[in-house]
């Protein structure tokens, strides 16, 4: 009985040493092969409408409505330096979903009032954020595959498209790192990385909803 004791102790040491072993070459080949960042979010072709002129909203889309490109979707009544009255029609230079809608009918607008948004999802993309470290690995044309929190279960193919030349930080209001203090604190930044989706269906797909990307990297 001891010696079967005896035997097994070592035995139980090399399995789990091996699983270890096995495990972080796994890890370190998987890091190697694939990057992996779930702050990734759906985007598409965004158009906002604004009113050209001054006067009245007589007509304007709702919220969910399909748009063609040139279609009116607002309509502004008003008056001319003469004194005549006008009609602005309001179009939309992309085919599209109003996703959003800031003025109602009858409301008075001036010239460059916000009205709506509307979105094209013919051709959605995704913006996936990456680790500034991963530059030098991330490469246009590299396979990805997507996943969307909404629709779990499902995978979209696509590839890189573009490297955006600036970090995420760029473009923040409040800048990510502060060197007036004699305290600085080093941050990694994080550069957007435009994703095209590969003709799979995407119909469902809307602006905005997050997502992960796993960029094949070799």
């Amino acid at each position: 009985m001891r010696r079967s004791s005896v035997i097994l102790v070592p035995v139980l040491i090399f399995v789990a040493i091996l699983a270890i072993v096995i495990g972080g070459g796994l890890y370190f080949y998987n890091g190697y092969l694939y990057y992996s960042t779930d702050d990734a979010q759906v985007a598409g072709k965004m158009l906002s409408i604004s009113s050209t002129a001054n006067g009245q909203l007589t007509t304007i889309v709702n919220v969910g409505d399909k748009v063609a490109a040139g279609q009116t979707v607002a309509t502004v009544a008003g008056v001319s330096a003469t004194g005549h009255k006008t009609l602005s029609d309001i179009t939309s230079s992309i085919s599209g979903t109003v996703v959003q809608s800031s003025a109602i009918q009858g409301q008075v607008v001036a010239a460059g009032t916000p009205l709506a948004q509307i979105a094209n999802m013919d051709n959605p993309t995704v913006t996936a954020y990456i680790d500034e470290s991963q530059l030098n690995n991330v490469k246009v044309g590299q396979q990805v595959d997507v996943n969307v929190d909404a629709f779990p279960g499902t995978t979209y193919n696509g590839h890189v498209q573009q490297i955006v030349q600036a970090t995420a930080g760029t473009f923040s209001l409040i800048p990510s790192t502060d060197n007036t203090s004699g305290n600085f604190t080093k941050v990694s930044q994080r550069v957007p990385v435009i994703i095209t989706l590969d003709g799979t269906s995407t119909n469902d797909l809307v602006p905005g909803l997050s997502a992960t990307a796993k960029i094949h990297l070799h």
